[in-house]
């Protein structure tokens, strides 16, 4: 497979240029330090994926990377750990990297998985929120309106992770690490969802307000069923996309769990 040297810009859906001098790229000499190469093999290679420059279930070897990105071996087998971490690739013995098939089965997994998490989470969390996280929560809520008002994908996106991860504020260091792994795999899902119409990244914000309403009124129960719904809205308008007919039972059951938090608020 060759790596595709243009790649879709998702917030404009024009063309943008994917680095062909990687070394320059990164430092103005070949003396770069190793983990600035790390660095940017994987924030080259996690772009590609994400706007499917190389596509989902595809396969290359390693050595067609590492000459693509003007880097080694060594930074470019640590970039593909993090690949791993994120759920966005496998490496096999052979060498070779496969990037993630995105899938319904994947998806329904995933969300489920989410929701099962994020809901208890947020259920535990809100009862703890001050004012400060308060304020940091709606400043980036804020930040993504202004962001989807501009039409610019990569500061939404920087904003809504920093939101979510708000949310959950206060929970066990265990617990945070498995979000954040699930939130990064999800993000060709998010990109799907949000790229196939602005009313879906319009009714992602109003998702995001009403939960972050709860978390003012102090409402756990309401925060983990709204955080539930949204989550359910976003699988649901992909699964819209990349398989109709497809039944995510295992999201719909976490949903139903999610709900029934509300019968442990005191």
């Amino acid at each position: 497979m060759k790596l595709c040297m243009r790649v879709r810009h998702s917030s404009e859906g024009g063309k943008v240029e994917m680095a062909e001098t990687s070394m320059e790229a990164v430092a103005g000499d070949t003396a770069a330090e190793p983990r600035k190469l790390v660095s940017f093999a994987h924030r080259q290679l996690r772009e590609a994926i994400l706007t499917n420059a190389i596509p989902a279930d595809s396969t290359i070897s390693q050595v067609q990377l590492a000459k693509h990105l003007g880097v080694s071996r060594t930074p470019l087998r640590e970039a593909l750990r993090l690949l791993e971490h994120e759920g966005l690739a496998t490496v096999e013995v052979n060498k070779k990297v496969t990037v993630a098939n995105v899938s319904p089965e994947d998806l329904d997994a995933l969300y489920a998985l989410r929701i099962q998490q994020e809901s208890l989470a947020i259920f535990t969390s809100v009862q703890k929120a001050d004012q400060d996280r308060l304020d940091r929560s709606r400043e980036h809520l804020e930040g993504m309106q202004s962001a989807i008002g501009d039409h610019d994908y990569v500061r939404w996106a920087n904003h809504h992770r920093i939101f979510h991860m708000s949310l959950v504020d206060g929970v066990s260091d265990r617990f945070c690490k498995s979000i954040r792994q699930n939130f990064d795999h999800a993000e060709r899902y998010r990109r799907i969802y949000v790229n196939e119409s602005d009313t879906n990244w319009n009714q992602s914000q109003v998702d995001h307000q009403s939960i972050f309403n709860a978390l003012v009124e102090g409402n756990p129960a309401a925060a983990a069923e709204l955080l539930a719904g949204h989550y359910s809205h976003t699988a649901k308008g992909v699964l819209a996309a990349i398989d109709a007919g497809y039944t995510p039972e295992l999201m719909n059951a976490a949903v139903t769990m999610a709900i029934s938090l509300r019968f442990q608020q005191k």
